[in-house]
């Protein structure tokens, strides 16, 4: 759709000749009115692209009304007014759980339209021949370590009361992730994550009972059933050569004497084992920043490391990094999945790398999921990586069996080939 009699002809015809080669017919509606009742009365179409500039009703209005009538299929953005406008209009779109194939600034319209629309076809493809797959020769095995049946089983409810027992049964158990160098992958550290494990064997994720246990109060036996567990197990832990180990610190903890206490605790039991590394979200550091002071302070003088965690996401970052004593600052996984989804959004990935390395912090990249992410981290000088492109939250006993098989001082980069449902 496009509302431009000067560039309709343009357009169309750049349209047909791409879609002509791959296969596709074209419908080119000139108004919204024709397209939506087009939508509606004719079979349904493959891909939709909507030119922004629509005149008094926007293509952001359209995105609006794909939604609104629950037609979910696959768009395309177009528009000469900058890549700022197309960024926003993607994000309006994928918050109306619309699937937004690409962006194609007009300006660059003869490169960037033929990518997006032969990636499209590429995937189409490749959905064909999985719904009707050529008989192929047997493949070499691949072996895999995946989570037990349980864990695929619908989630129970749970109130305070079931939580409250179960952490008292000893129920929460602590997960970790690697955190590696993207250069080669090898292993440098791991972030404690807890979950808690049902009688029935099932294991929930942090979401399914952390958000009830703020509410009632009970993070702080949470946290000293994880730091125990890590303690007893440091022996296992040892082999590894880890050089550390981060455990986070939730905002309702932040003004909490025994929280700094568990700390010293952690920090004391691991002894020679590893470092420890406190992560702190930076909305957790506005909520009370002269409590947070002294506690970083204390947690500091303790022999513990500070890591601002998921930086970027709320609006004090550069205060919070001015008044508070950090070492490592941890990129929001939010700017890393979408470094490749605009212009704008590498741009910031890559100003808040260049703002760490100029205060001399240690870099770790979250949420890194792509063999490209990983590239372009190393590209960047990023220090420090995790995400499920090097392997996903495992309990302690699949963590300890995985990386005595794969040492930390292998040298070449390998995505991990453990699977576990988290």
């Amino acid at each position: 759709m496009d509302s431009s009699p000067k560039s309709d002809r343009l357009l169309e015809g750049l349209l047909r000749r791409l879609l002509r080669r791959l296969g596709h017919e074209l419908r080119f509606d000139c108004s919204v009115s024709a397209f939506k009742n087009g939508l509606l009365s004719e079979a349904a179409p493959d891909l939709v692209l909507i030119d922004l500039g629509l005149g008094q009703e926007s293509g952001i209005d359209v995105i609006h009304w794909l939604a609104d009538q629950s037609l979910r299929l696959p768009i395309a953005l177009l528009s000469g007014r900058g890549d700022c406008l197309l960024d926003t209009a993607r994000r309006i779109a994928l918050g109306r759980d619309l699937e937004v194939l690409g962006i194609v600034n007009k300006a660059r319209l003869i490169t960037e339209l033929p990518a997006v629309l032969e990636h499209w076809h590429r995937g189409k493809a490749t959905e064909q021949n999985a719904a009707n797959p050529a008989p192929a020769p047997p493949a070499p095995a691949t072996v895999t370590v995946s989570a037990p049946p349980c864990a695929q089983t619908p989630k129970s409810p749970l109130d305070v009361e079931t939580l409250r027992g179960l952490i008292d049964q000893g129920a929460v158990v602590p997960y970790l992730q690697a955190i590696v160098d993207p250069r080669d992958g090898s292993l440098q550290g791991a972030e404690t994550l807890a979950r808690l494990r049902l009688p029935d064997g099932q294991i929930l994720g942090a979401g399914d009972f952390i958000p009830l246990a703020e509410d009632h109060k009970l993070i702080y036996p949470i946290t000293q059933s994880l730091v125990q567990t890590l303690i007893e197990q440091r022996q296992q832990l040892a082999p590894l050569g880890l050089k550390f180990i981060a455990v986070n610190l939730p905002a309702s903890g932040l003004d909490d004497q025994p929280a700094l206490d568990l700390v010293r605790a952690l920090v004391t039991g691991l002894g020679k084992t590893c470092a420890v590394h406190v992560e702190i979200t930076e909305t957790a550091c506005s909520l009370s920043p002269q409590q947070t002071q002294s506690l970083a302070a204390n947690i500091r003088l303790a022999g513990a490391k500070l890591a601002i965690d998921d930086f970027g996401t709320g609006y004090s970052s550069m205060r919070v990094l001015a008044e508070l004593p950090f070492e490592t600052l941890k990129i929001d996984l939010s700017f890393v999945s979408e470094m490749f989804d605009s212009p704008k959004a590498l741009s910031l990935l890559r100003s808040i790398i260049a703002f760490g390395q100029n205060l001399e912090l240690q870099l770790v990249a979250e949420g890194v999921e792509t063999e490209a992410q990983r590239q372009l981290l190393v590209a960047e000088e990023v220090n420090l990586a995790q995400g499920f492109l090097f392997g996903r939250p495992m309990s302690i006993e699949a963590f300890v069996e995985h990386y005595t098989k794969a040492p930390a001082s292998a040298g070449t980069f390998a995505p991990s080939m453990i699977y576990s449902s988290v």
